[in-house]
């Protein structure tokens, strides 16, 4: 491992490259993508509202009863506890440097507003190892376990995919609105995480060719692209390779030397995201919806790495349209907008703008240490 000091040390047997440089965070580009994703998401919330909202809708909204809505918003709380509990497993059960249950929830969710807001450039790693160092966990494996906390989501969805076509080769049978569905979004789902597993697999088993692949597709499109945009992808290759290589090497000494923490860090990290597809269950069920839970979180499992794959803040529009397509599978057409309008408040509005007020503080403070210590 190589220490700012330019030494370098094995750790775990893995030989991770480290540094404490912080990622670049342009406030104006937050600013701009927070307006995007705000003014975005009431506009089409609005125009949802107006066109769907009847008479059934207020009489739904008067029977979903004040339970169901804290329910809803508790959900969506324990699912950020779960990931901010996963993400504290894989770091003190690897560190000497531990961090508690606070700061590993503050963590999560400074991590979570910056990558919703620039999901492209996945600012919410290196944000988060960033911390995590600053916190004295060493830099690279900072790093790593964000990594693999971030991809242990998409091998669970990518089994859930698996196991769905499984499903419809032996024959099972749902709503027709469910399958109707369930057919929109299983390919456009299966393309991204076909591609992420395919590449996980290279990645994992044959690095050079996954550094070949990496190289020869930067190459092509730098070619193309002339100025900026050319330095920006020579920059985002280096990144990927470094980060494949410590995540590879992560990954490996967790697999041999750290099974358990790695399997309890992964589980803890599924079980919130079924939480946080229980929390559209809880919606559904608010409004009337009595059929199978289990069918539901399969849908949501898939329409995940959509709304991943999605370039807008927050997957604006996206976000909205499988949702809308999801609820519409379940609900009657009044309660299609509203139930639309609790989805994102629960699992983006809240916990974006505590994150987002969070990593004011946060980068406030970093301000005036910088002050302070300046001659």
């Amino acid at each position: 491992m190589i220490h700012p000091d330019g030494q370098r040390r094995h750790d775990g047997g893995a030989d991770l490259e480290i540094g404490r440089e912080k990622p670049r965070l342009e406030s104006s580009k937050i600013r701009r993508a927070a307006s995007i994703f705000i003014l975005g998401s009431v506009a089409i919330i609005l125009i949802t509202l107006f066109v769907t909202t009847d008479e059934e809708t207020w009489t739904g909204m008067a029977a979903f009863g004040g339970w169901l809505f804290a329910a809803v918003f508790a959900g969506a709380a324990a699912r950020m506890l779960l990931e901010a509990l996963g993400l504290l497993v894989l770091v003190n059960g690897t560190q000497e440097k531990r961090i508690g249950v606070i700061e590993s929830v503050e963590l999560t969710l400074e991590a979570y507003f910056i990558g919703q807001l620039i999901p492209v450039s996945a600012a919410g790693v290196p944000y988060q190892a960033f911390l995590l160092a600053r916190r004295g966990v060493r830099a690279g494996w900072a790093t790593a376990l964000v990594l693999v906390k971030g991809f242990v989501p998409s091998v669970f969805f990518f089994g859930v995919l698996l196991v769905s076509v499984g499903m419809a080769l032996l024959g099972w049978r749902g709503s027709p609105a469910t399958l109707t569905f369930l057919k929109i979004v299983g390919p456009i789902s299966a393309v991204p995480l076909s591609i992420l597993i395919a590449l996980l697999v290279i990645m994992l088993r044959f690095p050079k060719v996954f550094d070949r692949i990496v190289d020869r597709g930067a190459g092509f499109l730098a070619h193309r692209l002339r100025g900026r945009p050319a330095e920006h992808i020579e920059e985002g290759r280096a990144r990927l390779e470094e980060e494949s290589r410590i995540f590879r090497d992560a990954l490996r000494t967790l697999g041999r030397k750290k099974r358990w923490v790695l399997l309890w860090g992964s589980l803890l990290v599924v079980a919130a995201f079924l939480l946080e597809f229980y929390v559209g269950v809880i919606i559904l069920w608010g409004f009337g919806y009595r059929g199978s839970v289990v069918v539901p979180v399969i849908l949501q499992c898939l329409l995940k790495p959509v709304l991943y794959s999605s370039p807008t803040p927050g997957s604006l529009a996206v976000g909205e349209g499988g949702y809308l397509g999801f609820f519409a599978a379940h609900l009657p057409a009044g309660y299609i907008g509203v139930s639309l309008v609790l989805w994102r408040l629960a699992i983006y509005f809240v916990p974006m703008l505590v994150g987002g007020l969070l990593v004011a503080r946060r980068v406030g403070g970093l301000g005036r240490t910088r002050a302070s210590e300046s001659p």
